[in-house]
């Protein structure tokens, strides 16, 4: 990783300007050298949202890994008429790569890729720890309703989701 990451330090950042017209140059001719400089890049900010999904237990390299594939879809639909930078767009487009490799290996089962299995699967954690903080010493409330209340989701819903979060696949 040490050695990846002093290698896409090596590419200097574009300027806005520089930016804009890389990104004009592909989309108008495509050309792939104009292309090629803009993620290479950028290519260190995907390290850094990688960074963000390390506590999933997956190798942080593959993470980056998905993450610059995300960088190049963006790269290809990147409108640099709209006015915004290229990371500002492609953040987008990294972390929606990084969360569908996520869940495609969290298990051999597929956990569903909707939109509130994917909200139970990245919140779960950190809002049962909240929840956990503001309950605590307060027996009259079930702990497991008031998660379900904040993350709008059925008792259902959580309850098959911490199951298949608290064990992992075994052969």
């Amino acid at each position: 990783l040490d050695r990846y990451i002093a290698e896409v330090s090596r590419y200097p950042l574009l300027s806005r300007q520089d930016e804009v017209d890389l990104a004009i140059q592909f989309r108008d001719h495509a050309d792939v050298a104009a292309a090629h400089r803009l993620v290479v890049s950028n290519l260190r900010f995907v390290v850094k949202v990688a960074h963000e999904y390390r506590g999933y237990g997956l190798k942080l390299l593959d993470l980056v890994q998905e993450g610059n594939i995300g960088l190049m879809h963006a790269v290809k639909k990147f409108d640099p008429d709209k006015g915004y930078r290229l990371i500002s767009y492609a953040v987008w487009w990294i972390r929606a790569h990084i969360q569908s490799f996520i869940l495609k290996s969290w298990s051999l089962v597929k956990l569903g890729s909707g939109r509130v299995r994917r909200k139970l699967f990245f919140k779960l954690r950190s809002v049962k720890s909240r929840v956990e903080q503001d309950l605590a010493g307060d027996e009259s409330k079930d702990a497991s309703e008031e998660l379900a209340r904040r993350l709008g989701v059925s008792r259902e819903d959580l309850d098959e989701m911490e199951t298949r979060l608290a064990g992992r696949d075994f052969s």
